[in-house]
């Protein structure tokens, strides 16, 4: 007991004791880096912001999948595009399509009369058209005949009827076109009357016509203009006759395809 005391004894001795027993000891704001009561508010770390970050929300990104699906879609159809090329390019090789022929077999005039700027004439034209296809047959869908001046001039026009020529095959197509008192200007209708008046009167014919080549039921091509020009047709005219005729057989008529 006494060395007990003597020890309490000892610790109470010296400098008083300022700890409070019982009691949770005071925070030292300034030691632990908070400023003193009074002063302004000094942060370390920055302060959080003062409205929250708003949310994304997170889904599936179509950006790329779309350019990748055009592009797919687009090498798809110039692959079918190309392989359809393909085929009607070797069909076409293989078939051979030709164009058709035409030639003028026969042509008359009557009367062929002038007065200053008008004509009044009829022509009687058979034109011969052949197939020259072995493999093709050929559809004529619309035609429109023509004659016309040699300067181009045209001077009368009709429609000829629809046909079908098979492969191989030979057809003579017959038709009328006349004019009555027909408007065709001063020096032309001077220039015709100064040629009959000579023997010979030349004059063009030409054929718009729309056409298809065809070969069964399987093969066909889209429709085509095809242009007949039959230039250097010459009429002659005997002075006693009022009726004139085709005086040489002209050559093989110009054609094109559109």
């Amino acid at each position: 007991m006494n060395t007990m005391a003597s020890a309490a004894a000892a610790t109470t001795t010296g400098a008083p004791d300022k700890t409070v027993i019982g009691y949770p000891a005071l925070y030292n704001h300034v030691a632990a880096g908070y400023p003193a009561a009074g002063t302004a508010y000094q942060c370390a770390v920055p302060p959080p912001s003062s409205y929250p970050q708003a949310y994304r929300t997170v889904g599936p990104r179509h950006s790329g999948s779309r350019p990748s699906f055009l592009c797919r879609l687009i090498a798809a159809m110039t692959v079918l595009f190309a392989i359809l090329g393909l085929v009607f390019l070797i069909t076409w090789l293989v078939l051979k399509p030709r164009l058709p022929e035409f030639r003028v077999d026969s042509v008359s005039a009557s009367p062929l009369n002038t007065t200053r700027s008008q004509l009044t004439a009829a022509w009687n034209i058979t034109l011969v058209v052949r197939n020259p296809n072995t493999k093709l047959s050929i559809y004529y869908d619309r035609l429109q005949a023509s004659v016309v001046y040699r300067d181009g001039s045209l001077i009368s026009t009709m429609p000829l009827p629809p046909f079908f020529q098979p492969k191989r095959n030979e057809t003579r197509v017959r038709f009328q076109l006349g004019v009555v008192g027909q408007y065709v200007g001063e020096d032309v209708a001077t220039e015709i009357s100064d040629e009959r008046a000579g023997g010979s009167v030349g004059f063009g014919v030409t054929v718009f016509a729309w056409m298809r080549f065809r070969t069964g039921s399987w093969w066909r091509t889209s429709q085509s203009l095809l242009r007949v020009y039959c230039d250097r047709v010459q009429i002659g005219f005997d002075p006693s006759k009022a009726s004139g005729s085709l005086t040489s057989q002209p050559g093989s008529c110009e054609v094109d395809l559109e």
